[in-house]
């Protein structure tokens, strides 16, 4: 039973461990950026912006079939300097509207069909608000939701193995165990006392 015992606290330490280190920068990662996403405003002001008018070709916008969406996107990509990926293309009778979005990237475009003038503005916010946006997912894409997915797991694994290695050792459990009431309780009361 005793050698059961340790070989299985053994094989929890080594899940504990590797779960860990693997997800270390992660977990550095997410505790700087929850630190400045919640104190957005210390890092506030970091904000670009570029407002460009122009002409767009009218073969672009009066195809047989419409605009051509892809080389307009690519267009104010290549020659503008939109950044992002599109999250609106909208086609009315006399205008388009386009916006393309990122982490800390915002591209806004209005195009008047007929004369094909192009407002574009381009918007650009720091790293630190860059990373915010990360930490929160915001117009991040598959990839990096799968990313944080996987961080949500590797963390909950990590913390997971983190109690039972805990438990195994019988001379700090209560220590362990006062601990983990009174960090309930402390989040329990900032929750129900904060309005």
């Amino acid at each position: 039973m005793a050698y059961t015992y340790a070989r299985f606290a053994g094989v929890v330490r080594s899940i504990h461990i590797y779960l860990t280190m693997s997800a270390f920068l992660l977990m550095m990662f997410f505790a700087v950026t929850g630190v400045v996403l919640n104190h957005e405003d210390w890092i506030a002001g970091q904000t670009v912006t570029r407002d460009t008018t122009a002409v767009l070709p009218g073969a672009l916008l009066a195809g047989p079939s419409g605009p051509d969406k892809l080389m307009i996107v690519e267009t104010l990509r290549a020659e503008f300097g939109a950044i992002g990926a599109v999250s609106t293309f909208d086609v009315e009778d006399t205008s388009l509207h386009i916006e393309l979005k990122g982490p800390g990237r915002h591209t806004e475009a209005d195009i008047d069909r007929k004369s094909g003038k192009l407002t574009l503005k381009v918007e650009r916010r720091g790293l630190m608000m860059r990373l915010d946006d990360l930490h929160r997912g915001k117009d991040t894409g598959v990839s990096w939701r799968w990313m944080l997915d996987l961080s949500a797991i590797l963390l909950f694994l990590g913390s997971l193995s983190g109690i039972l290695i805990w438990w195994a050792l019988p001379r700090r459990r209560q220590w362990g165990v006062a601990a983990l009431i009174g960090g309930t309780v402390i989040v329990a009361a900032v929750y129900w006392l904060v309005p």
